[in-house]
């Protein structure tokens, strides 16, 4: 019998969470850029993008968090990535020049979805549940 995949067992991930040029202006541009910054690194690396506020939305998140009050002008976005590929990727998003460079520029990591949002300032999307 095969060996369960419990959650030890899994691969690990982190969650960046991420500055947005404003200039994307829905979902799909956000993953283009992702894609684009995926490829142009020498590896292959997962990345996912989890949650997209837009500037125009940012408004009904209600008080700016200290991460996020130097930035008013940027959306934001919260990415998954491996934990063999964080280091990598954090390296290129933490640069002053990323947001210029990438359209990203990341604001916060950690092992936790939660711990992210929060830093952000972001509410947990409600789940579509099926009828």
């Amino acid at each position: 019998m095969a060996k369960r995949l419990t959650k030890a067992l899994r691969e690990k991930r982190r969650w960046v969470g991420v500055m947005v040029d404003p200039s994307c202006q829905n979902r799909e541009e956000v993953e283009k850029r992702l894609n684009a910054l995926a490829s142009s690194l020498d590896t292959e690396v997962n990345l996912r993008l989890m949650d997209w506020w837009p500037l125009d939305r940012r408004t009904s998140l209600g008080e700016p968090t200290p991460l996020t009050t130097d930035h008013p002008h940027v959306a934001l976005a919260v990415i998954r990535i491996h934990l063999k590929d964080a280091r990598l990727l954090r390296g290129l998003l933490e640069s002053s020049s990323a947001l210029e460079q990438h359209g990203l520029q990341s604001l916060t990591t950690s092992g936790k979805i939660r711990l992210v949002r929060e830093r952000l300032g972001l509410p947990r999307p409600k789940r579509h549940t099926q009828k």
